[in-house]
């Protein structure tokens, strides 16, 4: 059989950037493209090794295992979430090689062993739309499993230039606002929130009626308080068909122990809480 090593190392570099990306979404963790990028074309080499005369030991459990090790460690560095998103990266992998099995069974294809490594005698179309639907499938029923049941207050922390709030928010599950170009979850915090972080200037005539109209509060803000940092986010709720929040992106956010770079924060004109017992909302996809 022969192997091509360019095919063999793109193939398995970008099926691992797919599943990497969904290991992330689901379990909630900051996207950083170039790292994950890195881990996949790692994971590629890895393919290639296991094929290469004199590298046999890299198909053994205790190799396979230090390089989904090494993989996760460049993707999402060295944090306690990297655990949870090892479990979610093994369980997307098992159901790739599930659907590929299945895929094989349909069309009476079977599994080659090169080395004791399985190889798919299918089309490189063919795994990677396979790959394909295993990532839509963490964007929609996955990601909806994956999603912590809520119902605790946690402490936040963002930073914003020379500017630090601190807030208790409720995590709640049904928190789900994310930013439709990047897909990350938004933070939704209310509008006093939007005065502590921003300068005296342009913080002092905010009122809650103006972030009722966020369309007309965006081009002020804009200009007055770090232009690039503001947008609109569409959100829809219980009795509102649709509408826009305006939101912030802040240097930092730590929730917990967990530390979030160029969170956004969006800003609710109204109270978030009967009681007061929290100022913010946090989804279970931060």
């Amino acid at each position: 059989m022969t192997v091509y090593v360019d095919s063999l190392f793109v193939l398995n570099a970008l099926i691992n950037l797919i599943l990497l990306l969904g290991s992330a979404r689901m379990g909630g963790a900051p996207v950083c493209r170039g790292r994950i990028a890195a881990a996949a074309a790692f994971g590629g080499l890895y393919a290639v090794g296991c094929v290469a005369p004199g590298l046999e030991w890299l198909r053994g459990t205790a190799a396979r295992l230090a390089v989904m090790a090494g993989m996760l460690l460049i993707a999402f560095g060295w944090r306690r979430g990297t655990v949870k998103l090892g479990a979610l990266f093994l369980g997307l992998s098992a159901a790739f090689g599930g659907l590929m099995l299945a895929m094989l069974h349909v069309f009476g294809v079977s599994l080659t062993l090169l080395g004791g490594v399985a190889y798919y005698p299918v089309s490189g179309l063919a795994l990677l739309l396979t790959a394909a639907a295993v990532y839509i499938l963490t964007r929609t029923v996955f990601a909806r499993l994956a999603e912590h049941t809520g119902g605790e207050l946690v402490p936040i922390t963002l930073r914003c230039g020379p500017k630090t709030v601190k807030l208790t928010a409720l995590r709640d599950s049904g928190c789900t606002l994310k930013d439709p170009v990047t897909g990350r979850g938004v933070l939704v915090a209310e509008w006093q929130t939007a005065r502590a972080l921003l300068p005296p200037e342009a913080a002092a005539p905010l009122s809650a009626a103006q972030f009722s109209r966020p369309a007309d509060l965006l081009p002020r803000l804009s200009s007055k308080a770090a232009g690039g940092r503001w947008r609109l986010i569409p959100y829809r709720a219980v009795g509102t068909a649709g509408g826009l929040l305006l939101a912030m992106q802040c240097d930092q956010m730590e929730v917990g122990k967990q530390t979030v770079s160029g969170a956004l924060v969006a800003f609710s004109p109204t109270p978030l809480s009967d009681g007061g017992g929290y100022t913010a909302l946090i989804g279970g996809r931060i």
